[in-house]
């Protein structure tokens, strides 16, 4: 008698479900398995043996992790990081105006970004007077390091 669930079926079920996980996941390693659930599949269909689908799903994983992360790096669907930076990162580059002076390598002064006053210090250690644009170059901690801005003048 023949059991209710085909094997092609049962690696079909399979393959959904880890559709499904990796969908939740975005790990890439159940995509792979998907790819060795596909290759079962196909022998099932073709009425090969338990052993054989088992053998094709360990190929068909392999192969998949081996030829499917490449295809997917080059095509843009895997993210590396984020493309746009978050928190403290997102100062870094961005042009502020210095709200108190800045004055040498041990006296710190605030510039204000976006309504936030954050406490910076110049690059070289040189003073930069209130009101004077700067550009963020790093973070330590908290405190901003800072340089003057270079910013273009219109042209009348």
């Amino acid at each position: 008698m023949e059991s209710i669930l085909s094997a092609w079926l049962i690696w079909l079920i399979a393959a959904a479900i880890l559709v499904i996980i990796e969908l939740l996941t975005t790990t890439y390693a159940a995509l792979c398995l998907v790819g060795g659930c596909l290759a079962a599949m196909i022998c099932a269909i073709c009425d090969g043996g338990l052993q054989m689908q088992l053998l094709l799903a360990a190929i068909g994983t392999i192969v998949t992790f081996v030829a499917g992360k490449p295809l997917l790096q080059h095509y843009g669907l895997m993210r590396h990081h984020r493309a746009d930076p978050s928190n403290m990162d997102a100062l870094i580059g961005r042009t502020c105006t210095v709200s108190e002076r800045i004055g040498g390598a041990d006296e710190p002064g605030r510039v204000r970004i976006d309504g936030d006053s954050w406490q910076a210090v110049s690059e070289d250690g040189s003073p930069i007077e209130t009101g004077t644009p700067v550009r963020v170059i790093r973070y330590d901690s908290i405190i901003l390091t800072v340089k003057c801005a270079d910013i273009p003048t219109e042209k009348n």
